[in-house]
């Protein structure tokens, strides 16, 4: 039974079947011309299913959940049943985030029922991971999952196996899961390194290339030393950084191995079956994919992606933006109006967290930089109505603007912060604007 896998697998399920194999394909990529032979295919892109975008691990408790169905003796569920498809919910929920896929109806509902369960997970592994992770007592919604748990699971993937992750979650021995923890941990730490070490490479590369001109429009490399694990993350940094599709390629041992992300309103898979004369195989789905190449064949697979893109890809959509859901007043996001907005978790693909605007706002204290490396800013703000603290992740550049302006606005995120037992609202800033 594959996950998250095998739906352009013809010649490996073919050879499957002649090894006397039975296989059962559950995966939510874009499936190809022609689909493998195999026992059955659980894929929510074909028969018209209604909600096309389910991640893998939705795909998976889907099969999971049918089979206990199937297997009842009466119309309610055996109890071990029932506690495993609450665990599996969880586990798909995490899924769900974690592959940023659109969190609107079904996946939405799921995944809030997942999240609901998951501080009261029995599964050994999870409780690891939520100590590890320092989030035990916590409420934990999708920004716990997208930037702390899932993190922690796909280190293992990325920088070594992923039987670590399989064997975390499926464990019961609480000093044997706790250890695994915190090694995917330290595993998370070495990722995190390796991840800035390419992105400042990819970055210049970009510059010296041009490839950051405004009429270019889309981001290629290629470098022998890359870690295949970490270059999808560096492909969405360098999205953030310069709002074209881009693609890194490890081009060691004379073959390319290459992971890449797209912009809004982009079909990558799209884009590589326009050039799949210089690929030996690729898959993926519109947002995100990966690809093999011979590595003679990388300048002619630049030149022809750069031709498809610049052919589908308008001037307005690489202009990065930001859809502000409404402007406001600082007194009007007061605690009891946050906790009602995150009813509308969990936030995410689709279903993105509000964003609010506040213009002509004035610093009541000093900015200040803070973070390992100062990269992120804090700063007090007020607006005359009312005053809050801010914090700008990879905003610590901006500490001196910020001396000199006396009014300026800005974008944010409200949320809670809960700080020695007493909860407050803070803004999460997305953007300043300088007057």
């Amino acid at each position: 039974i594959t996950v998250d896998c095998g739906i352009t697998a013809v010649e490996e399920v073919k050879l499957a079947n002649s090894l006397g194999l039975e296989v059962i394909i559950t995966d939510h990529h874009q499936p190809a011309d022609s689909l493998p032979d195999a026992v059955a295919i659980v894929h929510p892109g074909l028969e018209g299913y209604a909600n096309p975008d389910s991640a893998g691990a939705m795909v998976a408790l889907k099969l999971a959940w049918a089979i206990v169905n199937t297997m009842k003796t009466t119309g309610k569920t055996d109890p071990h049943l029932r506690e495993f498809l609450l665990n599996a919910t969880t586990l798909a929920a995490m899924g769900t985030i974690a592959d940023v896929v659109d969190l609107r109806g079904e996946n939405r509902i799921l995944t809030s029922f997942g999240l609901k369960s998951l501080t009261a997970s029995k599964l050994t592994g999870i409780k690891s991971l939520i100590e590890t992770a320092d989030l035990g007592g916590k409420d934990i919604d999708s920004y716990h999952i997208a930037f702390k748990l899932a993190p922690l699971l796909n280190a293992a993937g990325r920088m070594g196996h992923a039987r670590l992750a399989v064997e975390l979650l499926t464990g019961d021995n609480p000093v044997s899961c706790h250890r695994t923890a915190e090694y995917l941990k330290q595993q998370n730490s070495q990722r995190q390194q390796l991840q800035r070490k390419i992105f400042k490479q990819a970055k210049e590369m970009i510059v010296a290339a041009g490839l950051n001109h405004p009429e270019r429009r889309s981001i290629i490399l290629a470098d022998d030393s890359w870690h295949t694990g970490v270059i999808g993350i560096v492909a969405s940094r360098i999205i953030d950084e310069y709002f074209k599709p881009a693609i890194l390629i490890n081009s060691s041992n004379g073959l390319g191995q290459g992971s890449g992300r797209s912009i809004e309103g982009f079909d990558l898979y799209a884009g590589l079956c326009a050039c799949s004369e210089y690929l030996k195989s690729f898959g993926g789905h519109k947002m995100a994919a990966g690809l093999k190449l011979e590595k003679q064949n990388i300048p002619a697979f630049t030149d022809a992606f750069e031709k498809y893109a610049a052919e589908n890809i308008s001037d307005e959509q690489v202009i990065s933006h930001i859809d502000i859901d409404g402007e406001c007043r600082i007194s009007d996001l007061d605690e009891n109006t946050v906790k009602q907005l995150n009813l509308l978790e969990p936030f995410g693909q689709g279903n993105p967290k509000p964003v609010f605007a506040t213009k002509g706002v004035h610093r009541i204290s000093p900015p200040r930089r803070v973070g390992i490396k100062g990269d992120h800013l804090q700063i007090a703000i007020s607006d005359n109505t009312a005053s809050v603290r801010c914090i700008g992740f990879n905003m610590g550049k901006l500490e001196k603007k910020l001396l000199e302006a006396d009014h300026f606005s800005v974008a944010y995120e409200p949320d809670l912060n809960t700080f020695n037992g007493r909860t407050s609202v803070q803004f999460v800033l997305t953007d300043i604007q300088f007057d």
